[in-house]
């Protein structure tokens, strides 16, 4: 890396540790926070930056879980679920619910019940400042789950008790 190489790069991460955007590294350490807590993450396209909001993580008041559109989902074990907040904080984002864990304490993970999605979820885009709602449910076949990861292929965020 010749000096002017490393005089940029090292520009546009002081930029980019400034407002507050991470440069993304299959090394870095995921964003932890409280639930209840927005962290941020690059869209899917590198273009946008979606914050997420996890609030809770709790046992389902049912077993049975019914979805429009879908019906009946079938569970192997008991559905738990956690309200969550995607917002477009930067540009447009495509919600990446797909990417939520539920995880235990000694790192088994329960993916989200993808099924449980509007169908359009993955493939419509919210512009800045849109914000989507509800609730992401996953399927607990051992350990009770203690916190939600979002997780592309690497651990990116965080959600603990």
């Amino acid at each position: 890396m010749n000096v002017m190489t490393a005089a940029a790069a090292a520009a546009i991460t002081a930029v980019a540790a400034t407002v507050g955007v991470g440069v993304p590294s299959a090394s870095a350490a995921p964003a932890v926070g409280a639930f209840g807590t927005q962290m941020q993450v690059a869209d899917t396209d590198g273009e946008g930056i979606g914050g997420y909001t996890v609030y809770d993580l709790v046992p389902s008041a049912t077993n049975e879980l019914n979805v429009p559109l879908t019906g009946r989902v079938p569970l192997a074990g008991k559905l738990w679920e956690a309200r969550a907040t995607a917002n477009a904080v930067s540009g447009s984002v495509v919600p990446a619910m797909q990417f939520f864990n539920a995880r235990t304490a000694d790192g088994q993970s329960y993916r989200v019940l993808e099924q449980t999605f509007a169908p359009d979820l993955s493939i419509s885009p919210m512009s800045q400042g849109g914000e989507s709602a509800g609730k992401i449910y996953f399927d607990v076949t051992g350990p009770a789950p203690t916190e939600v990861v979002y997780d592309d292929g690497h651990d990116r965020l965080v959600w603990a008790g």
